[in-house]
């Protein structure tokens, strides 16, 4: 039974009463109490299916301890089965809030932190929490969620420009990638304030969630309590029938790790040689330092022609309530700020001053927030930070992993800047730059040539 139903077979007992007042009495017994033991039934029904169906089907709890969980990319399930990530996630996890980046894998980019973090044992893993299209909003529900049930007090959020291109990016997604599950888990959350609550579920309304799922989420009434309860049991059955497969695609420990003897921190400058190597291999037909295959498929796509970052007000704010909710629950945020793809941009006419405006931006909020951020603005132009023209790739990874590992160890970094690091000394190659010029003297030496050639 859905919860329209049940909503529905209460007005229809309520008007069944007819024009006999509320406490009216058949045979002793007042429709309040009907209607409270029907309601009970109902729970028990419900509670009864969720036993009978725990027997059936794989629990939330611990799962096979020879495989790594933190860095699984499972959409519209992992981050959604909160006990069990919290049950399973590395004992060195920290939650990293992010979306499509994390789908970025160590085929591609071999420097990335399932194999710099999960396959060492330096002391620091990333606990990804997020997938594609997921926003500031989605971000701000997820910290709540799980902020009340991990240990560790340090998290980090991978901030997507691409959030806040004009009309505030994919907000319009949010109806495909709304969790119940996290969003009840957020409204139980007793650290969160009441405006932080009351904020949160006006934008969630405002993006298309409806009101029975919002009122079920809160409680609101001893009827949404039982609506709740059905949609709680429904969502944990379809959560858990993928559990066993989740499981499956989780990557094996790797002998250091089963080991479990630390490696220390690790070798930033020989990761940055691996991923100018790796980056090289992986582009060979632009100049751009974008992989072949997305080269290939996304070349003539130009999604970014003419962007602005300065119409996407609700975004901002999301992300300003997203640092709030860390404040609320005790965690204490790490802010990645991704640069753009410094020539990409300049092809597609979005200019410098558009792009610093948004990066001043988020270091404003940032610091208004007391946050800690890593901000690579200074990297728009460095080859292979990206992989693509959104993702970071084999130098940015590298670049994101040395801020984050300094950050929860609490050691100065030069692109660590924001609460208890000040300002950023960080600057990022121009090796883009460099090319670019070096593609346009060869081309024009050669058209030169070719020019000298024809006219001889």
């Amino acid at each position: 039974m859905s919860e329209r139903e049940i909503s529905s077979g209460a007005s229809s007992g309520e008007r069944a009463g007819g024009d006999a007042s509320a406490g009216a009495k058949a045979g002793g017994v007042t429709r309040r109490e009907v209607l409270t033991g029907a309601v009970a039934g109902l729970a028990a029904c419900a509670l009864g299916l969720g036993v009978a169906d725990k027997r059936l089907l794989p629990a939330m709890g611990k799962a096979d301890s020879s495989r790594l969980y933190d860095y699984i990319y499972k959409s519209g399930v992992k981050s959604q089965c909160i006990d069990f990530m919290v049950q399973n996630m590395s004992d060195t996890g920290y939650l990293t809030f992010g979306s499509s980046e994390f789908f970025i894998s160590q085929k591609l980019v071999p420097t990335c932190p399932q194999t710099v973090f999960g396959e060492s044992c330096c002391g620091v893993d990333m606990t990804y929490i997020g997938e594609a299209f997921d926003q500031c909003l989605w971000q701000a529900i997820a910290a709540g969620a799980y902020g009340d049930k991990v240990d560790r007090d340090k998290c980090a959020i991978v901030v997507s420009p691409q959030w806040f291109f004009r009309n505030n990016g994919n907000q319009a997604a949010f109806p495909s990638v709304f969790s119940y599950e996290l969003y009840r888990a957020f409204c139980r959350n007793p650290q969160i304030q009441q405006t932080t609550r009351d904020y949160v579920r006006l934008r969630v309304k405002a993006l298309g969630i409806s009101d029975s799922v919002i009122e079920a989420a809160n409680d609101d009434t001893p009827l949404d309590t039982i609506n709740d309860l059905v949609m709680h049991e429904k969502e944990l059955t379809k959560l858990r029938t993928k559990i066993e497969d989740m499981v499956s695609i989780a990557p094996k420990k790797s002998l250091t790790r089963q080991v479990g003897t630390p490696t220390g921190e690790p070798d930033w400058t020989a990761l940055l040689q691996q991923a100018d190597s790796d980056g090289a291999a992986a582009c060979t037909n632009n100049s751009y330092g974008i992989y072949d295959d997305y080269w290939n498929r996304n070349s003539k796509y130009n999604s970014e022609y003419k962007q602005v970052f300065s119409r996407s007000e609700p975004e901002y704010e999301d992300f300003t309530y997203f640092l709030e909710v860390c404040r609320e629950v005790g965690m204490q945020p790490l802010v990645i700020i991704l640069p753009v793809h410094g020539t990409w941009y300049d092809k597609e006419e979005v200019s410098s001053d558009e792009r610093q405006t948004y990066y001043a931006r988020i270091r404003k909020i940032s610091d208004n927030a007391g946050a800690t951020y890593a901000d690579f603005s200074s990297c728009e132009y460095e080859k292979y930070f990206l992989c693509d023209t959104v993702h970071p790739g084999w130098r940015g990874w590298v670049r994101i992993e040395q801020a984050f590992y300094h950050f929860i160890n609490g050691v100065d970094d030069d692109f660590l800047g924001g609460w208890n690091y000040g300002s950023t000394t960080g600057t990022g190659l121009t090796t883009l730059l460099d090319d670019t010029s070096s593609s346009a003297d060869s081309s024009s030496t050669t058209n030169s040539g070719s020019t000298a050639a024809t006219t001889a």
